[in-house]
């Protein structure tokens, strides 16, 4: 479940945090990198740890994978995987191997206690931010990164001690490796996240917090197609859409099952849905493009003007929900928002493939 999140502003463009609670396998995640934390020479998959969960639902065990980058004996008391062999995985389960998929696993090593002169001058995150600055160098892709609450297992760290540092660490992580797009921090344990949250609503000033839920009208008259669309495009995904389409699609399901709703949530499942429709549409351009850009090739390129309008409302939704906002734009969300990026999302949806113009 997305809890939070925020866009950083970098001289490259937009970069992306975001705050899951969850079980690693059903998040739904595709990412480059995973950072995981473990004990000095102590990978053992304990059952109820993260690396316990990598044993029962992948199979992989840490002390079994390759190493191509060993800096255990350095400061940054850390080591990064070879590529994981999905195929070969997958020939030794007889179950489909959980959505979530990572290319590589950064493992985060620290002492039996993990207090006191361990945590300083490089506790966990310091570890794995000076990490990822120095993979580029090694050919280690580094867009996407997934990490869990370093040391807040076995290792014994309250992960509220991570909060302070954590969201000028996410800005300089960022600016310092350029390749990076986006960050995603995850666990299974909700107030941990929650207060970062919160840290993250007051340093962005959020008239609504991400936290906020607000009442859908009953019956959503005049939205009554939109789970079908929803689910249809589940279907659709197999055959020929991003595979990456299948979580969002599911989650903006679950919000309107209930009769409360997450303007946040909304806000990043459908653009993300967007995106990822806008870049499948423009197939024959060879790079992702920013989603403003997109939507306006599709309008050169003929798309209706009405659903053009249906692509900028999302768009705009979300990035209202995750871009800081100037003390002038400040703005709380009200149900007519959310009504509107609904019904915006089932035009969207029940024209797609959406015609262009023949040229």
């Amino acid at each position: 479940m997305l809890l939070n999140g925020f866009d950083v502003d970098t001289a490259t463009g937009n970069r992306h945090v975001e705050l899951r609670l969850g079980d690693l396998p059903g998040l739904g995640i595709d990412v480059d990198l995973l950072v995981v934390s473990a004990f000095a020479g102590d990978v053992a998959p304990v059952p109820g740890t993260l690396l316990g969960r990598l044993r029962q639902a992948y199979g992989i065990r840490l002390d079994q994978l390759g190493c191509a980058l060993d800096l255990r004996n350095s400061p940054l008391q850390c080591w990064v995987s070879t590529p994981i062999d999905w195929a070969a995985l997958q020939r030794l389960q007889t179950a489909e191997l959980p959505s979530s998929r990572f290319r590589r696993i950064a493992v985060v090593e620290g002492s039996v206690a993990w207090q006191g002169d361990d945590l300083l001058p490089w506790p966990p995150f310091n570890r794995l931010f000076s990490l990822l600055a120095l993979l580029p160098m090694r050919q280690i892709p580094t867009a996407t990164v997934a990490s869990s609450l370093l040391g807040s297992g076995n290792q014994g760290i309250d992960p509220l001690l991570h909060i302070p540092d954590l969201l000028e660490g996410y800005r300089a992580a960022f600016r310092h490796v350029p390749e990076l797009q986006q960050l995603i921090l995850f666990g299974r344990s909700e107030r941990p996240l929650q207060m970062l949250g919160e840290a993250i609503d007051a340093a962005l000033v959020r008239p609504t917090p991400a936290s906020a839920r607000l009442p859908l009208p009953e019956g959503l008259a005049g939205l009554g197609q939109l789970p079908q669309l929803l689910r249809q495009s589940q279907g659709q995904v197999g055959e020929a859409l991003p595979d990456g389409l299948l979580h969002d699609l599911a989650e903006l399901l679950e919000l309107l099952d209930e009769h409360e709703i997450s303007p946040f949530a909304l806000g990043m499942h459908s653009r993300r849905v967007v995106e990822q429709l806008v870049q499948h549409s423009l197939v024959e351009v060879n790079e992702t493009v920013p989603l403003f850009v997109g939507i306006n090739l599709l309008r050169q390129r003929g798309v209706d003007p009405w659903l053009i309008s249906c692509l900028h409302q999302i768009r705009c939704f979300g990035n209202w929900m995750v871009h800081p906002q100037g003390p002038g734009q400040r703005r709380r969300v009200e149900v007519a928002d959310v009504l509107a990026v609904l019904a915006s999302l089932q035009r969207v949806l029940a024209e797609y493939p959406w015609e262009q113009e023949k040229r």
